[in-house]
């Protein structure tokens, strides 16, 4: 016992001489901070958000994240703190095609740009003695608008280190191809300059270097994520593999192997610095095919369940943050109050009370994102400005807006081109320039060459440049054939002179009321003397489609009232009242229903014979687009009278992307006498066949009138009416 009770006294001394004080448990070990480094790769850089559904699976929590191109795109959102749902159902929701693009969306266009705009499928820059080729295909904007957009709540952040996971985005230096590690900034402005490929987006200049993708020299910034912390770098890597010859098959294919290998030494040197690094599948589609954006995602996820046993053993709660580290800075909520505007990047007053008036702010007034994304949007679509961007400084309660614009009209040249059978080929040329006579007036000319064969010059200016009244001049000269009636009977070209003067009174931007004053010459390949005309038009104009091919919603109405007279009959006088409607509407996802009418009403002695009604056809003239209605199943230019009436309902069903099938009924008739409604009218069905395509809709029509002799009719188009 004695023995025993020495020993629990010996024991109990070494302890307390070994462990001074009371006794505590020992903090267990940190766990280690976990990196993740997201490579460049456009779509290919999808799959990462696949990857990261798969960590947060596996319970791995992501402390840092670095990114390159689309990398910095998905790594910069989730880095905010945005879901992966959030991620996801932003990059579903994207338009791409109008993504990469400087195409305005059509809302933001006053109704007269639109008419004119959409035709054209191909456009390039244009100075007033050449065709420019700049530093990018495109300034841009487009992309920063959406990246604005999702970012917002951390728009008052300029230290990327105080966002919930600290950021960094690797951007290339133009001049010395150095990787440029961008930890700070406007995170809209930096993600741009880390995702903008040279020759299609124009390069960007922050803190007095002109910047491009990070993937031309560092794709997978590994050692970024390093050096923000990470203790174990997680990689995603979408780059490109290199290939065998015998698998180059294409320009394309060429170009990227150019690219791969570029990219080979510094990329195989990233990788050495991952701990874990995942590489998704990234074989036998393209780097452009975005909306299959599920595949590329179940793509990433299947890459990162093969790692899942090293995945697995970095799982745990969050590493926390240094006690060095500054904390996280508190994000946007839904608006931000506004103590000070600045616009920078010009002194000009005119541009400055531009940039003022799109804005609508004063100090003291609130803001949110959709205001300022409709705001700036609306200065894009001025076509004055090469990009226009802003900063947030402050806090999220109060802050100071700047707004940067740089000063170069979007001059443009466009073309488009167009088949059917019933006018066979045209082509259209067209150029706008800006500030011809004047700030924010808009020179435009379009030739289009064809069967119906048309050159108009229009200047036309706005008052204050987006005001609601506009004014202009316009001059023409056009040739169409026409099927005159009897007596004069027979086909016959006529050819037009015209000289306009117009204004009209915009309420909104999807409708425009006003007034056309026309002088017009007419000349025909009859023996008729050429007609003289003076006329006085009051103009509707309406359209809110949501697309320009294949609409799903929205509304498209011309109305039309013109009063004149001829040399026709002395003292003689005419008149012409037309109005063209359509309505779209969405009966569920891919299925859309459209119905509408054509009314018509001319008369009087001095009543030209081209400017009758002239039923039927399936494409719509260029020259006589408010007196030639379509009617399915009869030909072009079939019946002619001076009062029409038409109704249309049609069924449209996209049976898969961008491809879509139609049936659709006309019924109506033209008469020489108007009396509502026609008796025995016509019916007409027409099923179709569409697609879009780079030239436009593609549409194979098969038409016939209900009970009529003659044999049903197929149409063909390509491209967009002209």
């Amino acid at each position: 016992m004695r023995r025993a009770l020495r020993g629990a006294v010996l024991l109990a001394a070494a302890i307390c001489f070994a462990t001074p004080g009371p006794l505590v448990a020992q903090d267990a070990p940190r766990r280690r901070t976990i990196g993740l480094a997201l490579s460049g790769g456009s779509a290919k850089g999808i799959a990462h958000i696949g990857v990261l559904r798969e960590l947060e699976r596996l319970g791995v929590h992501v402390d840092v994240v670095a990114g390159t191109s689309m990398g910095s795109v998905i790594g910069g959102l989730y880095a905010i703190g945005l879901s992966l749902d959030s991620i996801e159902n932003t990059i579903a929701a994207t338009n791409f095609p109008l993504l990469i693009s400087d195409a305005t969306p059509r809302n933001r266009r006053f109704v007269d740009r639109r008419r004119l705009d959409d035709r054209a499928v191909l456009s390039v820059p244009l100075e007033l003695t050449r065709v420019s080729l700049p530093s990018g295909v495109i300034v841009g904007s487009n992309l920063l608008r959406l990246l604005e957009r999702v970012t917002w709540r951390a728009a008052t952040v300029r230290r990327f280190s105080e966002l919930p996971r600290p950021f960094v985005a690797v951007a290339t230096d133009l001049e010395t191809g150095d990787a440029v590690p961008l930890r700070e900034g406007v995170l809209a402005d930096v993600i741009r300059a880390s995702s903008g490929v040279p020759g299609a987006l124009e390069p960007i200049e922050l803190g007095g270097r002109v910047l491009v993708d990070g993937a031309y020299s560092r794709n997978l910034p590994a050692t970024d994520a390093r050096e923000l912390g990470a203790d174990v770098v997680i990689c995603s890597d979408v780059s490109n593999p290199i290939e065998s010859a015998k698998d180059l098959q294409s320009l394309v294919d060429v170009l990227g192997q150019l690219t791969a290998l570029s990219r080979k030494e510094p990329t195989q040197e990233q990788r050495d610095a991952c701990d874990v690094l995942i590489q998704p599948n990234v074989e036998d589609m393209s780097s452009l095919t975005f909306e299959r954006f599920a595949e590329w995602i179940e793509r990433g996820r299947a890459a990162a369940a093969e790692h899942e046993a090293e995945l697995s053993a970095l799982a745990g709660p969050s590493s926390g943050r240094p006690v060095s580290e500054p904390p996280v800075a508190p994000l946007l909520g839904d608006s931000v109050r506004i103590e000070r505007i600045d616009v920078e990047g010009t002194d000009r007053p005119p541009v400055i009370d531009l940039v003022r008036r799109e804005l609508g702010l004063t100090a003291g007034d609130f803001v949110g994102r959709d205001g300022l994304e409709t705001a700036l949007g609306h200065l894009d679509a001025t076509d004055l400005f090469a990009l226009v961007r802003y900063r947030l400084d402050g806090s999220p309660s109060a802050a100071h807006l700047s707004v940067f614009v740089q000063e170069r009209p979007r001059n443009r040249l466009g073309v488009g081109l167009r088949y059917d059978d019933e006018r066979r080929a045209a082509l259209l040329f067209t150029a706008t320039v800006h500030n011809l006579v004047g700030y924010g007036s808009t020179a435009r000319l379009d030739l289009r060459v064809g069967e119906e064969t048309q050159i108009r010059a229009r200047l036309n200016r706005r008052r204050r440049v987006t005001g609601s009244l506009g004014v202009g001049v316009g001059l023409g000269w056009s040739q169409a054939p026409v099927e005159l009636p009897a007596p004069d009977g027979g086909r016959t070209t006529v050819e037009l002179w015209t000289a306009t003067v117009f204004s009209g009174l915009a309420a909104g931007r999807a409708t425009s009321l006003g007034w056309e004053a026309t002088a017009e010459r007419a000349v025909t390949t009859t023996d008729a003397p050429p007609v003289r005309l003076l006329s006085l038009a009051a103009v509707l104009d309406h359209e809110t489609l949501d697309r320009v091919d294949f609409p799903n919603r929205g509304a498209d109405v011309t109305g039309r009232f013109e009063w004149g007279g001829t040399d026709l009959a002395p003292g003689g006088r005419f008149s012409v009242a037309a109005l063209d409607a359509r309505y779209y509407i969405p009966v569920r996802p891919r299925l859309t229903m459209d119905a509408g009418v054509f009314l018509g009403d001319a008369g009087g002695a001095d009543l030209p014979p081209y400017r009758r009604f002239y039923l039927g056809g399936a494409h719509r003239s260029a020259v006589f687009r408010m007196t030639q209605p379509l009617f399915q199943g009869l030909e072009s230019q079939e019946q002619s009278g001076r009062a029409v009436q038409v109704g249309r309902l049609g069924l449209r069903w996209e049976v898969r992307s961008n491809t879509f099938v139609r049936a659709g009924v006309d019924v109506g008739a033209v008469r020489d006498t108007w009396t509502f409604p026609f008796d025995t009218p016509m019916t007409g069905w027409a099923l179709s066949a569409g697609s879009e395509s780079l030239i436009g809709p593609v549409v194979l029509e098969v038409s016939k009138v209900w009970g009529a002799a003659h044999d049903a009719r197929v149409s063909v188009s390509v491209g967009r009416p002209l």
